[in-house]
């Protein structure tokens, strides 16, 4: 490996499940600090038949070992195939990289201990098999991070705040990082650039995306620029009944995911309810307003500057509806700070696997609830 430079490439899919984000980084290791550059990210797509047999997975009662030990090798596959693409849209060859962060796809997460055979066990399980894209690209493979962060007494979740410390940390003020993917994260760096919080808040685009997919009848997958919760008025009586959901009062370290609030929140609070312009403008101050209480009740202090990214960067209706709630802070979105907003997480993973193969703790116990700094992932040569 090059001395103190490195590129990395990280591979991404979150709940969605339309796509895998890939992102090459350039890092330069420095005596005082770290320097990252996003060189180029790309979405891969999933095909259709494979996203239906992972939300088949996601269902209780649907799992099949023979359908998740294909599915996890299958997938390996494609996220291969995303590698691959991105290396031939930057211009990249393999032996110019030296390691691939790859996520993988989540299928379940316990965030909180369960009885379990005589044990109180928490777990995550992300599939896509990382030798089979080790073996595709011929690029060593870090994967599997959150198992290490739950060993050591953690949630396993959130990663990110390892990349916003590194970004934003000590940069002389109050920041907010909040993501919004299909969980809303956030990532408090106070301006000593000491005692870290980090947390997930609740809901990003996840109960949105349901909305959207079913009052389209699949024809679209998100609310694009907040067109149609636009169109809508948000249900006072539902808002407030969701905002009593049991996770936003949960203390940090926490981490939820769509066991909380995927299709089980919808059947449950809105079983006899059409999806419309109104239940998806609802959705969208839900994500809004369990982000501004998840900082009133947890974050010591009101930030100067909240950063978002994630999808929910690019609803207008999200935004506006958080610059209402925070007044005296500055609601920016990533890109404001040279971050691409799509690919951050992608960015993250492909840190997190170079910091593995340096021998260099990458989770933050603050964040997880971790018992220590420990390195997290498993390496797959090709």
């Amino acid at each position: 490996m090059r001395d103190r430079s490195f590129i990395a490439i990280g591979l991404m899919s979150g709940t969605s499940v339309d796509s895998i984000d890939a992102a090459a980084i350039e890092v330069e290791l420095q005596e005082e600090n770290t320097a990252i550059r996003f060189v180029k990210g790309i979405s891969h797509p999933i095909p259709e038949d494979i996203r239906w047999e992972i939300f088949d997975l996601f269902e209780d009662g649907s799992q099949s070992l023979h359908r998740l030990t294909m599915l996890n090798m299958r997938l390996g596959s494609i996220f291969g195939d995303a590698a691959l693409r991105l290396l031939d849209t930057t211009g990249l060859d393999a032996d110019e990289v030296d390691v691939i962060g790859s996520h993988g796809q989540t299928i379940h997460h316990i965030a909180i201990p369960e009885e379990y055979c005589g044990d109180k066990v928490r777990g995550s399980l992300q599939i896509g098999e990382a030798s089979v894209i080790a073996q595709k690209t011929g690029i060593p493979v870090v994967s599997d991070f959150r198992a290490g962060d739950i060993a050591a007494g953690g949630t396993g979740a959130p990663l990110v705040p390892f990349l916003d410390s590194i970004l934003f940390g000590k940069k002389g003020k109050d920041i907010a990082a909040q993501n919004i993917g299909g969980i809303g994260n956030v990532t408090w760096l106070p301006r000593s650039g000491e005692n870290i919080i980090a947390f997930d808040t609740g809901p990003g685009n996840m109960i949105i995306d349901l909305l959207v997919e079913k009052y389209t009848s699949g024809r679209l997958r998100f609310d694009k620029n907040g067109e149609i919760g636009s169109q809508g008025n948000v249900r006072q009586d539902l808002l407030d009944k969701w905002m009593k959901h049991h996770f936003l009062s949960q203390l940090p370290p926490k981490s939820t995911g769509r066991e909380e609030f995927g299709t089980l929140f919808l059947s449950t609070y809105l079983h006899e309810t059409e999806p419309s312009p109104d239940l998806i403008r609802t959705a969208e101050e839900f994500t809004a307003l369990s982000i501004s209480e998840a900082y009133r009740k947890f974050l010591p202090g009101t930030p100067e500057e909240i950063i978002v990214t994630g999808g929910g960067a690019h609803n207008p209706v999200i935004l506006s509806s958080l610059s209402n709630y925070f007044k005296s802070s500055r609601v920016i979105t990533g890109d404001k700070r040279g971050i691409n907003v799509d690919f951050k997480e992608a960015m993250a993973f492909a840190l997190m696997g170079l910091w593995n193969i340096l021998g260099k703790p990458n989770n933050v116990p603050e964040a997880t609830g971790a018992s220590r700094k420990v390195i997290l992932g498993k390496l797959s040569r090709p």
